[in-house]
């Protein structure tokens, strides 16, 4: 469990009906037990083996630690008001832990929302007419990506991966013909990712608005009832983003005034600074070029998305955009809070374009090899001689 999981856990145990101190008791102690657990089992790997007692030992420290303090890190109602808002994953796993328990609860929902995750890639991609090898190929690289390891975790990003690749299964309904359906699919998305995260939703509408609108002027520019189906899916997406901006202020949703703040007032623990925007752009300046220049996941993630994204523009212009820009708004989360030790967790949409482009590449490859050996069974004998249809 992350320190945003007992979080999130205290909200489960408050909508079970526990008071707020029993709420932050029982998601303290499922926190202090994991993290004791994970430390034992990472001690098991050098000569050094700990035992239970030093587990109980630590996991005790660890409560001992923050019993009295309310929260991990503050009880800062702007602080706390970042999470509060957020109520899907609490929501989602309410039913979880009330039957196993918050650490095993949280455990089993992040295995189904990662196999949910895989699945609905699939169908994605089989609806926007790839193979199903191919498609196979991309649900087994969203599992292993870090789109399906922080998927598994105790914290939303599942369900906002499993809202988006809704959004993408809705526009290639849309593709397919089915608008109404398509439209409806979206809308569902959309809702399900602003209950979730909401300023995600912010993010995520404006890029897939955009990238409707790529499509409807560059591929669909001969096909007018095409285009129309497009610029319905941009409308659509683009008044959630439009609704997400009223809501912020009408419903007193934290903006990003107050997470700026959060970051550079060390969680408000120091005066509030006059300059955040300023702070947050010269921090872009000097994090942008060391991670770029960093050896690693960066490297990774840059080479494949590229060519994620080349195969895309290649063979499936049309989800091309919509990959493209939902790699820009991961790249957009990361701009938001460039901070090294939160970056992949910010920036798993970048890798959409790495899932989607290089099973599209499968796809393209196996269509061809599968070509080539219909025309050489086709292809009569070099010796001229005709051949019967038994023959053949």
């Amino acid at each position: 469990m992350y320190p945003d999981s007992y979080r999130y856990a205290k909200q489960v145990e408050v909508i079970l009906g526990a008071t707020p101190s029993q709420a932050n008791a029982a998601a303290l102690k499922a926190y202090c037990d994991t993290t004791a657990s994970q430390r034992t089992r990472i001690g098991r790997w050098v000569p050094l083996v700990e035992s239970e007692t030093d587990h109980d030992k630590r996991a005790a420290r660890c409560i001992d630690q923050y019993a009295n303090a309310g929260d991990l890190t503050t009880t800062d109602p702007r602080y706390q008001a970042i999470f509060t808002t957020r109520p899907g994953y609490p929501l989602v796993a309410t039913p979880f832990v009330a039957a196993f328990g918050i650490a095993d609860g949280m455990r089993i929902l992040g295995c189904i929302l990662a196999c949910g995750g895989g699945i609905l890639t699939y169908a994605a991609l089989r609806l926007w007419r790839i193979r199903a090898t191919a498609a196979a190929a991309g649900q087994v690289l969203y599992l292993l990506s870090p789109l399906g390891w922080w998927a598994l975790q105790a914290l939303g990003e599942g369900l906002v991966s499993a809202s988006i690749l809704g959004a993408m299964i809705g526009i290639a309904a849309i593709r397919r013909g089915h608008l109404r359906g398509g439209l409806v699919t979206m809308g569902c998305a959309w809702i399900a990712l602003g209950i979730t995260r909401y300023s995600t939703l912010l993010l995520a509408a404006a890029g897939i608005a955009v990238g409707c609108v790529a499509i409807a002027i560059w591929v669909d520019r001969a096909d007018p009832g095409r285009r129309r189906a497009m610029f319905a899916a941009a409308a659509l997406s683009a008044t959630a983003t439009v609704a997400t901006v009223l809501a912020m202020p009408i419903f007193g949703l934290p903006g990003s005034s107050v997470t700026l703040q959060d970051t550079f007032t060390r969680h408000f623990a120091d005066p509030l600074v006059p300059d955040p925007w300023y702070r947050l752009a010269a921090l872009n300046y000097h994090f942008w070029p060391k991670w770029i220049s960093a050896p690693g996941t960066s490297w990774l993630l840059v080479g494949c998305a590229l060519a994620g994204a080349a195969a895309l523009f290649r063979w499936r212009r049309d989800l091309a955009w919509i990959a493209v820009a939902l790699f820009g708004v991961g790249a957009a989360h990361i701009a938001a809070h460039p901070l090294p030790g939160e970056a992949e967790r910010l920036g798993l949409l970048m890798w959409t374009p790495v899932v989607f482009g290089l099973a599209v590449a499968l796809h393209a490859l196996t269509c061809r090899l599968h070509l080539s050996m219909t025309l050489s069974i086709s292809e009569p004998s070099h010796d001229g001689a005709h051949r019967s249809g038994a023959d053949r």
